[in-house]
């Protein structure tokens, strides 16, 4: 991973939760719900996506988000248990997430007769994932920046097909296994809460 990514990640959570200690936060205040943005490997809403997360409880929430995957558009749902009030501090959460997948890309990639331009068709690709958060508070206004660590396990066992007629040798199957959704997940992001109760 990019070390100046994994600076600027410390950087904002040492912020957070500097702001976070200094500001408290009034759990009879909490939003009705959260807008925002992530990033990250194995994100649930892709590289770049819009999140929405609704409190059912001051503990248990419910989400969704969209955005740019490398597979495609990436998709999510997910349920999230909280261990403190107000949906912050540390929580576990459980998820389903789509990729929609990419027709006709056409990559030079290792094969059986050596390194050529292989056309494939990489398949929709669905995902279950469970992650551990840790939710930190920004300002009074109930805004939240998180950091997530998680695993996310493919469903399909080969989301791509190889539409050119080559083979790929296993260096070519691994790579493909790398590029696939599914594995390791860092992900990050900030939510504004909104509708304070």
């Amino acid at each position: 991973m990019n070390k100046k990514l994994i600076a600027l990640v410390i950087t904002i959570a040492a912020f957070a939760t500097n702001v976070s200690a200094r500001n408290g936060y009034n759990s009879r205040s909490c939003p009705k719900f959260y807008l925002g943005i992530s990033s990250g490997i194995n994100n649930h809403s892709g590289f770049l996506g819009v999140n929405f997360d609704v409190p059912v409880t001051t503990q248990f929430s419910l989400g969704t988000g969209v955005g740019l995957s490398s597979w495609g558009y990436k998709a999510y749902g997910e349920g999230r248990f909280y261990f403190k009030e107000c949906n912050r501090g540390w929580a576990l959460g459980a998820a389903f997430t789509y990729n929609t997948g990419l027709q006709d890309i056409a990559v030079d990639m290792p094969t059986t007769i050596g390194t050529t331009e292989v056309v494939m068709d990489w398949e929709p690709s669905p995902n279950v994932a469970v992650s551990a958060y840790h939710f930190f508070n920004l300002g009074r206004g109930g805004h939240r920046f998180y950091l997530q660590l998680g695993w996310s396990q493919a469903i399909v066992s080969t989301p791509y097909v190889v539409t050119s007629g080559h083979t790929l040798d296993s260096d070519g199957v691994t790579a493909m296994n790398l590029l696939s959704p599914g594995g390791l997940i860092f992900g990050f992001g900030f939510s504004f809460g909104l509708g304070g109760r």
